[in-house]
C-alpha cells in the first residue's frame, strides 16, 4: 500500500474537498503557527486598500508573523513593518534612538494599503491566483477578500499556466493580448528544508545528529527504519544514537506542498534513480487537457510514514512523537524550537541549517527562466563546501495588469522596500525595521543582491494597470 502526496493534483478535486483540505491545514497547525490573517475579521480601515494573497506556509512567519514575542510576533513581520497592520495596532512603534526616525515610529511605510495572507499551501494559493478566486478557508475565518492579488509558492510555475477570470488580466474586446495571459513571478526570500527530529529517548551527540547523504536518503526512502542502524552510528563517530531498537517515525506533508517539491527536487538531483519515490510532473495531457488546475509533482511515500497538513502540522506531530523525524522549512523549525540534523552536502562536509549556510547555497545563483516576466532559481544540490544542501527560494506571483492602481502601486512599493539594496532604512539599528534582519531573525536567508535587483526591475516594469508587451 502506498500514499500519494501530489504537488498540485488536489486542484482536480471538488471545491468541497478543497474546503476540507484547507480546514485540515489550519486545524493541523500549532496555535502559534496560525496567522492573524486567518483569524482576524477586522475590515481594512477607511481609505486603506486591502492587497490579498494566499499560498505557501513557508513564508507565513516572514509576511505576517506567527508567535507572540520577537522575532516571531506579527508586529515585527514584513507586512506590518511596511503597510497598515491587520489590525493597525500591529504596526511597530519603538524609541527614536533605535529607529533613527524623529517620532520613533517605523511602520507603516505606506499608510494607504494593508495586506492579508492565507497560508493554505502553494497549490491552493496558485489555483486561487490563476483562477482569480478566493481560496477556501474554514468557516467564520475567511478574511481573504476578492480578488486575490498575489500568490506565494516554493515551487516556481512552469509557464504553461493561464490566468482566467476577473477583474485582473481580463482580455479587452479587441482580443487577448497574449496566450497564455502573462503574469509575473519573482523570488523574495530563501529557506532551507530541515530534517527536524524529536530527541526523546535518543543519545544526541554534541552539535546534533549527523546524517550523511546516503543515510538521509535511506530514511526518506524508507529503507533505514531504526535509530540504531549502523549507518547512523557510522555518521556520528561510531557513537550509538540509540543503544536499543528504536523505530524511526518519519512525518511527511499530506497537503499540496512546495516544501515537498523542494525536498524531492534535491533528492532527485543528488541521487538520481536512487530516489525512487518522486515520479515527476504530470503533463497537460495527463490532467485531461485542463491547464487550470496546474500540473502536479508527485511523491509516493512509504505507507508506514505518518503525515500532517502544513509545516506547522508536521512540526507539531514531530514534537509530540518520540523518535520522530520529518521535513519542515527553516522558519517553521525555528518557530517550533525543533532540533535539526546536520547534513552532509555535495562537497562532503557537514553543515547545520542556518541563515548563513542557506545563503552560501545561493552564491552565484542566476535566473534560469527565459521569460522576462519570470525569475527561476535552480539550486537543487549546491556545491559549496559551506552550503546547506536542501534549499529553495520562495516566489511571489503577481498579475501583469491590475484593475486597481492602488494595488499595483502598493505591490511595487512593498517589493522595492523588502528587496531594497542596501537595507532600508540604512540608519536604523532596530532589528524590527530592517527587511534583511527581520528575515534572518525568523530563520530565512536574504536573496543575493543581484537577484534582488533583478526582481525589483521585473516588478517595476510589468506590475501596473496596463499590459506590457514582451521585450
Amino acid at each position: 500500500m502506498v500514499f500519494y502526496c501530489d504537488r498540485q493534483s488536489n486542484k482536480l478535486v471538488s471545491s468541497i474537498t478543497l474546503l476540507a483540505i484547507a480546514t485540515g491545514l489550519v486545524v493541523g497547525q500549532s496555535a502559534t503557527h496560525q496567522s492573524l490573517a486567518q483569524t482576524s475579521t477586522t475590515p481594512p480601515p477607511a481609505g486603506v486598500t486591502s492587497i490579498n494573497g494566499a499560498g505557501a506556509s513557508s513564508i507565513t512567519t516572514l509576511l505576517i508573523g506567527t508567535g507572540t514575542t520577537y522575532p516571531l510576533a506579527p508586529k515585527d513581520s514584513w507586512f506590518n513593518a511596511y503597510a497598515v497592520g491587520n489590525p493597525p495596532s500591529l504596526n511597530n512603534n519603538v524609541p527614536p534612538a533605535l529607529t533613527g526616525f524623529p517620532n520613533g515610529t517605523y511602520g507603516p511605510v505606506n499608510s494607504s494599503i494593508t495586506f492579508r495572507y492565507a497560508s493554505v499551501g502553494s497549490g491552493t494559493g496558485l489555483t486561487a491566483f490563476f483562477n482569480q478566486t478566493v481560496p477556501p478557508v474554514p468557516p467564520n475565518t475567511a478574511t481573504i477578500l476578492a480578488p486575490v492579488s498575489f500568490a506565494a509558492t516554493d515551487d516556481p510555475v512552469s509557464g504553461t499556466e493561464r490566468v482566467v477570470g476577473s477583474p485582473n488580466n481580463v482580455p479587452t474586446p479587441a482580443g487577448t493580448p497574449q496566450n497564455p495571459v502573462p503574469y509575473v513571478q519573482v523570488p523574495v526570500i530563501t529557506v532551507g528544508i530541515a530534517l527536524a527530529y524529536n530527541p526523546a529517548g535518543l543519545n544526541i551527540p554534541p552539535g546534533g545528529i549527523k546524517l550523511s547523504r546516503a543515510t538521509y536518503l535511506g530514511i526518506l526512502n524508507g529503507t533505514i527504519t531504526n535509530w540504531n542502524a549502523p549507518q547512523i552510528k557510522a555518521d556520528n563517530g561510531n557513537v550509538a544514537i540509540s543503544s536499543t531498537s528504536k523505530p524511526i517515525v518519519v512525518v511527511r506533508r499530506s497537503d499540496d506542498s512546495g516544501t515537498t517539491f523542494a525536498l524531492s527536487s534535491h533528492l532527485k538531483a543528488a541521487f538520481g534513480a536512487a530516489w525512487n519515490r518522486g515520479v515527476g510532473k504530470k503533463s497537460i495531457a495527463q490532467t485531461g487537457g485542463i491547464p487550470n488546475p496546474l500540473p502536479a509533482d508527485t511523491v509516493v511515500w512509504p505507507a508506514s510514514f505518518q503525515f500532517a497538513s502544513g509545516g506547522g502540522g508536521v512540526a507539531t506531530k514531530i514534537k509530540a512523537t518520540a523518535g520522530a523525524i520529518g521535513y519542515v522549512d527553516s522558519a517553521a523549525r525555528l518557530a517550533n524550537n525543533l532540533q535539526a540534523a546536520v547534513l552532509k552536502n555535495k562537497a562532503g562536509t557537514y553543515n547545520a541549517i542556518s541563515s548563513t549556510s542557506i545563503s552560501n547555497a545561493f552564491v552565484g545563483a542566476t535566473d534560469q527562466d527565459t521569460n522576462a516576466r519570470r525569475i527561476k532559481l535552480v539550486v537543487t544540490d549546491p556545491a559549496a563546501a559551506n552550503a546547506y544542501p536542501i534549499v529553495t527560494a520562495t516566489y511571489v506571483l503577481f498579475y501583469d495588469k491590475y484593475a486597481n492602481v492602488n494595488v499595483a502601486n502598493g505591490i511595487k512599493g512593498f517589493i522595492n522596500w523588502a528587496l531594497g539594496v542596501p537595507p532600508v532604512p540604512a540608519s536604523g539599528t532596530d532589528l524590527t525595521i530592517d527587511p534583511n534582519k527581520i528575515a534572518i531573525a525568523r530563520g530565512y536567508a536574504p536573496l543575493p543582491d543581484g537577484i534582488k535587483n533583478q526582481a525589483r526591475t521585473v516588478v517595476n516594469t510589468y506590475v501596473n494597470t496596463a499590459f506590457n508587451p514582451a521585450p
